[in-house]
């Protein structure tokens, strides 16, 4: 009768997962090269200690309006977040810093490509994760955004773990399985509507857990660079 009991507990189990959809990407948006990408940054340190010049300021602003990716981050346009707020985000395990590099869970959402969050754990970090904590009036989220691994560099993208399958709990429970492509874009995945855009309901949670991954030549550690939304209920 044990023998049984537990071949059913086993079915059972390989039921639920099969029964968890799989999502792709709907859609991707490159990065620029990385010579645009380290001019961005030289230019964006350069604003921090300066008032930059006519031409330096236009050229910041070129290159972001050139790139989707970038717009996204950096361009300040009209999106989800004019209404919505993620309250925290925090990780299951982070690296320890690294001069002035850190690595914690916030990094995959601060909007800067070149911080990322990488997992701490033995291993290439299976089963470690993001959390994202919403009000209940935040707007609804249908859409999940992502730049897979450390996106700074192709250099940094190769050696570090990416990765290839991301869980998805809403409120605790499966979701949905995020199938990321292997490559240095934004990924974009619609995950139906989530949340309740109601003043009067509680706190709810998204949970990004790491399943599979793709290795890195050098490195054992997996990253994200950024995790961010789109939604409704903004206008």
């Amino acid at each position: 009768m044990r023998t049984i009991a537990i071949t059913l507990l086993s079915l059972l189990a390989a039921t639920t997962i099969a029964q968890v959809r799989h999502i792709a990407p709907s859609q991707t948006y490159k990065l620029p090269t990385d010579a645009v990408l380290a001019e961005f940054d030289r230019l964006s340190a350069a604003s921090q200690s300066r008032e930059l010049t006519s031409a330096e300021a236009q050229r910041m602003e070129q290159i972001v309006e050139d790139n989707a990716v970038l717009t996204d981050l950096y361009g300040g346009q009209c999106s989800w977040y004019c209404g919505g707020v993620v309250d925290t985000v925090t990780a299951t395990s982070s690296l320890p810093p690294a001069g002035k590099n850190t690595y914690i869970g916030q990094n995959a959402h601060d909007f800067d490509h070149t911080s990322v969050w990488a997992e701490g754990a033995d291993g290439p970090g299976i089963g470690e994760s993001l959390t994202y904590e919403f009000a209940g009036k935040c707007p609804r989220i249908t859409t999940v955004n992502i730049l897979n691994g450390h996106v700074k560099s192709e250099k940094a993208w190769r050696e570090n773990n990416r990765v290839k399958q991301l869980k998805v709990y809403y409120e605790g429970k499966p979701l949905a399985i995020l199938d990321l492509k292997d490559t240095r874009e934004q990924q974009c995945f619609e995950v139906g509507t989530l949340g309740y855009n109601d003043e009067h309901a509680p706190k709810w949670q998204l949970r990004f857990e790491i399943v599979e991954v793709y290795k890195g030549t050098k490195y054992d550690d997996t990253v994200i660079s950024e995790l961010s939304f789109d939604g409704i209920d903004v206008h």
